[in-house]
């Protein structure tokens, strides 16, 4: 699977993710973002708004990396809901287009309108 179509899943699709992937994956997006320190203020409202997480379980996914974490999630979506996920590609170039409902290819210009 291409970096691309991880993206378009994990984008378009983060509503078929298991719920400790997209814990994991928010935990990793917001505790980068915000640099918060062990005992911090924004450290405990994070934790409160299930935005990061202290358990060991859900961080131990982020042990082989983000990017490893992003492509597990993806795969597991494609596994777990074959039917509900649409690679909307351009019949002329097969490039994927910038979204599910997308009409018109943003690589070759191809409209399907």
């Amino acid at each position: 699977m291409t970096a691309e179509e991880v993206s378009y899943i994990i984008w378009y699709f983060s509503d078929l993710i298991d719920s400790r992937e997209a814990i994991a994956l928010s935990h990793y997006n917001f505790s980068d973002e915000y640099k918060t320190g062990p005992d911090s203020k924004a450290r405990r409202w994070l934790i409160k708004k299930g935005k990061i997480t202290e358990d060991p379980e859900i961080l131990r996914l982020l042990d082989n990396g983000y990017v490893q974490l992003r492509l597990s999630a993806a795969e597991n979506v494609l596994k777990n809901h074959p039917g509900k996920v649409f690679f909307n590609r351009c019949k002329i170039c097969g490039k994927l287009a910038r979204t599910p409902r997308a009409k018109q290819c943003r690589f070759c210009g191809h409209d399907w309108h």
